[in-house]
């Protein structure tokens, strides 16, 4: 059990925000650290999409992660008297006459039936946006508005752990003592900062650099998000957030002015609109190089534990993993083998 223990968590990012939570729910008494600079979590699109579109399969672990993370995001909800999460339908805009087939032929298999509704002859004439392959609807989809999520989150932190709005400094730490402070548990969730960690920095965590553009247009729909070669998804009246690029191995934080027009120029495949360009950012995506999270603890140091790692899919990761890793932490799961830091970081 981990009630009444105390654990630093490095990092209040999406990761560290799901583990405090999942922590303090459960009776932990949590300090959190963060230096005020978020570079991923508060500028991902928060889209929460089932399936994968390249060969149209589903998303890794999806039949678990989107049942979970519906109660996780709408309890959350209600404990922060916030509004952040809610529903959305993708419409895929076929590439080509392969992506359409690869379509059709799931659309009625048993186990795609929740993530996919079967293609109308509506979905092959849409005319909201350039369709000549035909479309298809996506079931399930959601997004979380990262920047109110963020807001609401940190402020119930604040009022049930401790928040210390600082750098982290490695050199403090000695053994399970930080700064005068005594500790039963370290968990670092440092996101792509993490190539700075002495205990976990020689994990393969990639740097990948995303941008996105806020624009304004008239002709785009206000009730889907649009997906083909890049997302459109609607926020204020007349207002989009539309993105990414894939930067990899890139930890600069600038924007540039070759990411904006690559951006429009995906968005050309979806409309021939001269859209207006209201804001651009730019952010890090902490990457692996098998798509898997890193959860674990170190195998020396086995009170000092990793969670990060969660990509471009952190929104739909990030509530269960953070359930799983706590059960983890109590003795009582095993973590899933795919996520587990052994498969890299192996027990001399």
């Amino acid at each position: 059990m981990i009630k009444d223990k105390k654990h630093l968590i490095v990092g209040a990012g999406l990761s560290g925000i799901c583990l405090a939570i999942q922590l303090v729910r459960r009776g932990t008494h949590v300090t959190i650290i963060d230096k005020g600079e978020n570079f991923s979590s508060i500028i991902a699109a928060g889209m929460i999409n089932p399936l994968v579109f390249r060969r149209m399969t589903k998303s890794w672990r999806v039949d678990e992660f989107l049942p979970y993370l519906n109660s996780f995001y709408a309890a959350l909800e209600q404990e922060t008297n916030s509004s952040f999460f809610y529903e959305l339908p993708i419409r895929r805009l076929f590439s080509s006459e392969q992506e359409r087939n690869f379509w059709l032929e799931k659309e009625n298999n048993p186990a795609f039936q929740a993530y996919m509704h079967p293609v109308t002859e509506e979905d092959k004439q849409y005319d909201n946006a350039k369709n000549p392959f035909g479309s298809g609807r996506v079931k399930g989809s959601c997004f979380v508005d990262v920047h109110s999520f963020v807001e609401a989150t940190h402020r119930w932190i604040q009022q049930h752990a401790k928040f210390r709005n600082e750098l982290f400094d490695y050199n403090a730490l000695d053994g399970l003592n930080y700064k005068n402070e005594s500790f039963d548990a370290i968990i670092f969730c440092e996101g792509f900062e993490n190539k700075n960690n002495p205990w976990f920095g020689e994990l393969p965590l990639d740097h990948t650099k995303g941008q996105t553009l806020t624009i304004r247009a008239t002709s785009l729909p206000d009730d889907v998000s649009l997906n083909r070669k890049c997302f459109v998804q609607p926020r204020e009246k007349g207002t989009y957030k539309i993105g990414s690029t894939y930067e990899w191995h890139n930890s600069t934080t600038h924007i540039t002015e070759e990411a904006k027009e690559e951006i429009l120029d995906n968005l050309s495949y979806i409309t021939d609109e001269k859209v207006e360009v209201l804001n651009q950012e730019a952010g890090i995506r902490p990457t692996t190089r098998d798509r898997r999270p890193l959860l674990g603890s170190h195998p020396q140091h086995p009170n000092y534990h990793i969670f990060n790692g969660l990509g471009a899919k952190g929104y739909m990761l990030a509530p269960l993993l953070s359930e799983e890793f706590v059960h983890y932490l109590e003795g009582n799961l095993d973590l899933d083998k795919e996520v587990n830091i052994s498969r890299y970081f192996m027990p001399e």
